[in-house]
């Protein structure tokens, strides 16, 4: 047994090391195309890009640790399966399941692993792509503005421009919603210019020959348009300096969440959305982390029973149960913030489906 399990394990590195290795930079290739653009057409420093792709990269490895165990398991005990050695050892009196179990320590292991990414690398992660962003937007203003789409990177402010040459944008419409029942302020110029301040982190934006769709301050729902030769809009703020910039929910470790939720007081004006919110990422950090764990489970009895180790078969399988269980995590994760069930039921429900699943297939692929 000892060396049927050292076998099997040996047998799952390499395959591991190759999933995580190809689903990463599977994973990079979509954010390279767009930093390449950055660099070639914004006019974005080599060096701020590279530091923006380093900072994503923990992110990326949070989702492709759990698809590449996924997709080792599946390999190597498709392919065991496949070559009849699993009836081998059912026929020599092996417990399968004791073959297995190397496998499913390694993904308790890298669970860990990825708890900790989670939980201590990403969030910091995210908080410092915010902060490298936020840096480029205001070193390159047009660094965020892409011909024919639709931009929300200015706070107030939704821009589409039909072309851009440097920092004059050709074809402008800058959609501004007013709030308090009033309509949505609507500014369309033939050209602006926009321009930056990297001390007072503001931007600029002046228009030429254009009209704006005013709501009439006595009756707010009544438009009238505007007729401008030139048009200066109120600089857009970025924030100050970033050092100053504060965390979003998603940039707390599990101990800051934790210090909020004690600090929540309803007697302060704190909201019992803002707590169930607080309670939703906690536990999406520490359920997602054991994604591993909860793929090696069911992937392990689903190689045995389709007996089939070739790699796009069993990539292809990866991908059905990954897409499932994202789904299923995704809804649940909205269903938690939303607080229509509690947090700790719905972020763990993927889990504990997913675990069910794995359960009901070890039956079936142990009486194989």
């Amino acid at each position: 047994m000892k060396i049927l399990r050292s076998y099997a394990l040996g047998e799952l590195i390499l395959p591991f090391i190759i999933s995580i290795s190809v689903l990463t930079f599977i994973f990079l290739l979509g954010y390279m195309v767009k930093l390449a653009d950055l660099i070639v057409a914004k006019g974005v420093s080599l060096i701020d890009v590279m530091q923006v792709m380093i900072l994503i990269m923990p992110q990326i490895i949070s989702y492709t640790l759990p698809t590449g165990v996924l997709t080792a398991v599946l390999l190597v005990f498709g392919s065991m399966a496949q070559q009849n050695e699993i009836t081998a050892m059912k026929a020599s009196g092996v417990n399968v399941v004791g073959v297995m179990v190397p496998a499913m320590v390694l993904a308790f292991i890298i669970s860990i692993v990825s708890l900790f990414i989670n939980d201590q690398v990403t969030p910091e992660a995210q908080f410092r792509v915010r902060k490298a962003v936020k840096e480029i937007l205001v070193k390159q203003p047009t660094a965020y503005l892409e011909e024919g789409k639709f931009i929300k990177a200015f706070k107030g402010y939704v821009i589409f421009t039909k072309e851009i040459r440097g920092n004059e944008l050709r074809g402008v419409t800058i959609y501004q919603p007013q709030g308090d029942g009033k309509a949505i302020r609507t500014i369309i110029a033939e050209r602006g210019e926009i321009s930056s301040d990297p001390i007072e982190k503001r931007l600029s934006l002046k228009l030429y020959n254009g009209t704006s769709d005013e709501s009439n301050p006595k009756n707010p729902e009544e438009i009238y348009k505007l007729d401008f030769e030139s048009f200066e809009l109120p600089t857009f703020d970025m924030g100050g300096s970033t050092s100053n910039m504060e965390k979003k929910i998603k940039d707390l470790t599990i101990d800051e969440l934790v210090m909020k939720l004690r600090e929540q007081n309803p007697d302060l004006g704190h909201t019992t959305e803002l707590m169930t919110r607080f309670k939703a990422e906690i536990h999406k950090k520490i359920a997602f982390s054991f994604a591993p764990l909860v793929f090696a489970l069911i992937g392990l009895p689903m190689a045995i029973i389709t007996k089939r180790g070739e790699v796009i078969i069993s990539f292809l399988l990866a991908l059905c149960v990954v897409a499932v269980y994202y789904v299923l995590f995704v809804w649940a994760n909205t269903i938690a913030v939303q607080g229509v069930v509690p947090p700790a039921v719905a972020l763990w429900t993927p889990n504990v489906l997913m675990g069910l699943i794995s359960f009901l297939l070890f039956k079936k692929a142990v009486r194989l």
